[in-house]
């Protein structure tokens, strides 16, 4: 009985006696074995009624894959795999063999006699589909049967399992395996329950995994995988598991994995080689072929599947279809069949999308993939205050927008408003005041989908004097200071949103009188510091210069007393006077 100490060694039964039938930890079929067991978040193929019964639901036609395993001191595995299309998901069907033959048996008086076989073997039956467009469920029972020679036993199972997309390229799993129990002579023991959990990564022909195994009769254990395709015809793979092989007693290297896949057409071929240190390694080759019908020679197919461009999730969505194809419908996803060769122009229309348009070929003979991505309307907002722009203080409204959306708001008397729910793009403003008195305002906005845009207005009256508080000049000098920004940016915002009105930039000065080689008297001082705010704006905003005159007025018009260093600082003002509109 030396190869059945092995298999134990092998599953690494860390609680010996706790559970029956080990053979159902060593994984079925050649790629998820060639990548280091983790398949729980990635199982989409025939095999994922033994990982995860949830990828079943993956699957569009039917396979049947075959696998043989070849352990070490004659240990053989034969597996079958199988799945068709049921309903709105799919059913999948295994039969698996585990045995060894020629095992010499020794009588009472310590005398070789006959030799026997042991053997193990599983029925399976599972059904996955999908949820939605992208979580996947799916579950399998199955019957097992275990010969010793000296005891026979049987039992059944339970798999259950799930995924999901939660990124377009990230996706995760789990499972239950082996809920059950086995009936012995000796009475009921369980089966070699586990949960395993997996999360996956895809990108550019490279599909990276991670799974945590907890099994009920042994420790966790991790797993890695790594599958790489350079071309469609070749898979690369490689993984790294730390169970249920026991590692301390086998060696670190065991731990190690890889294979290769071959595609030609439905046709696929897998291999993977796994070391077990002293016990020898083991090999498995599988086969998978894919049993859909062919196309007809003469004519070709199409299947149009419509999602969403970040999410991947299916859309049903309005398709008008052209070219060899002249159909319309509602559907996610559309099969055409018997086409003639030729060209088909989809567009496809959906609420809260952009419209798309693709072309797509149809080959004689071939039956074609063609995925319609849409883009999801982005959403923002655009609010802010209405002012009045002499007194500042918030005032009524109404605001008019055109562009992706059209519509008005009412503005109330704290003169805030929000513009909520905008598709993003370019936007068409117009700003009016509470009464006629109030020049209208417009301005472009342009709104970003998932932000907001902050933007004040400040309406001006008709033929009104605003009085530019803060740009008060240093004596004796025209210079624009950065404290002066703020408020010179407000006056640039009236003039760049009221285009059809006209302004004159007074400039006013203390009583002081000054006489220098740059300024000779306060009226070219006043003249100066004018000048230089209609510089400022028409270089910052682009104002047009004859919108904008500029007037000196020295110390004539002083609006507080001059026998006070703080009234003198008012006289040294510059205002902006609306002269026509």
């Amino acid at each position: 009985m030396a190869t059945l100490g092995m298999a134990v060694l092998l599953v690494g039964a860390g609680h010996t006696g706790t559970s029956v039938l080990p053979f159902l930890k060593a994984g079925q079929g050649p790629r998820a074995a060639a990548m280091g067991e983790a398949f729980t978040s990635i199982a989409g193929d025939a095999s994922s009624l033994y990982w995860n019964p949830a990828g079943l639901g993956r699957l569009s036609g039917w396979l049947v894959a075959a696998s043989h395993h070849q352990w070490f001191t004659g240990i053989t595995d034969e597996v079958l795999h199988g799945a068709v299309r049921a309903g709105p998901g799919v059913l999948g069907f295994g039969v698996a063999y585990s045995g060894e033959g020629g095992i010499e048996s020794w009588t009472e008086e310590n005398q070789p006699g006959d030799t026997f076989g042991v053997w193990d073997g599983m029925l399976t039956c599972g059904y996955g589909t999908k949820l939605s467009g992208r979580h996947l469920l799916g579950g399998a029972v199955k019957l097992v049967t275990e010969d010793l020679h000296v005891e026979q036993g049987w039992g059944a199972g339970l798999d259950v399992g799930f995924q999901t997309r939660l990124l377009p390229r990230l996706s995760v799993g789990a499972a239950v395996r082996h809920l059950g129990a086995a009936w012995f002579g000796v009475g009921m023991e369980g089966l070699p329950t586990e949960l395993a959990a997996g999360a996956s990564y895809v990108t550019a022909g490279i599909v990276a995994a991670l799974d945590v195994v907890v099994p009920f009769d042994n420790v966790p254990n991790v797993r890695l995988g790594l599958e790489y395709m350079p071309v469609k015809e070749l898979a690369l793979r490689a993984g790294y598991r730390t169970g249920p092989q026991d590692l301390r007693a086998l060696g670190a290297l065991s731990g190690f994995c890889a294979g290769a896949g071959f595609n030609a057409g439905r046709l696929g071929v897998d291999y993977a080689f796994a070391p077990y240190g002293e016990l020898g390694a083991v090999h498995r080759i599988g086969l998978r072929l894919g049993l859909e019908p062919p196309m007809p020679a003469t004519t070709g197919g199409l299947s149009v599947r419509v999602m969403d461009a970040e999410s991947r999730q299916p859309l049903e969505a309005s398709l008008l279809l052209s070219g060899v194809a002249d159909t319309t419908a509602t559907a996610a996803e559309l099969d055409l069949r018997d086409l003639e060769p030729g060209t088909v122009v989809v567009q496809a229309v959906k609420s809260e999308y952009r419209p798309r348009q693709d072309t797509f070929r149809v080959v004689a003979g071939r039956r074609r993939q063609a995925m319609v991505l849409l883009e999801k309307v982005k959403r923002g907002e655009a609010r802010g205050t209405v002012y009045d722009a002499g007194s500042r203080e918030p005032i009524a409204g109404r605001i008019v927008y055109r562009g992706p959306a059209l519509g008005d708001e009412q503005v109330p008397a704290t003169g805030a408003y929000r513009l909520r729910n905008l598709p993003a793009g370019e936007y068409r403003l117009g700003i009016s005041g509470p009464s006629e008195e109030y020049l209208p305002q417009a301005c472009t906005l342009v709104v970003q989908g998932g932000q907001t845009l902050q933007q004040d207005f400040h309406l001006a009256k008709r033929r009104q004097t605003i009085v530019l508080e803060g740009v008060n000049f240093e004596t004796g000098k025209a210079d624009i200071l950065p404290q002066f920004e703020p408020v010179l940016n407000r006056a640039g915002e009236i003039l760049r949103n009221t285009s059809d009105i006209r302004v004159e930039l007074a400039g006013h000065t203390d009583p002081r009188e000054i006489n220098t080689r740059e300024f000779p008297s306060n009226w070219e001082l006043s003249q100066a510091r004018a000048e230089a705010v209609r510089q400022y704006l028409i270089a910052r905003f682009g104002i047009a210069a004859e919108r904008m005159t500029a007037a000196g007025y020295a110390d004539t018009q002083p609006v507080a007393p001059n026998d006070t260093e703080e009234g003198m600082a008012r006289n040294r003002r510059t205002e902006f006077r609306i002269t026509e509109d």
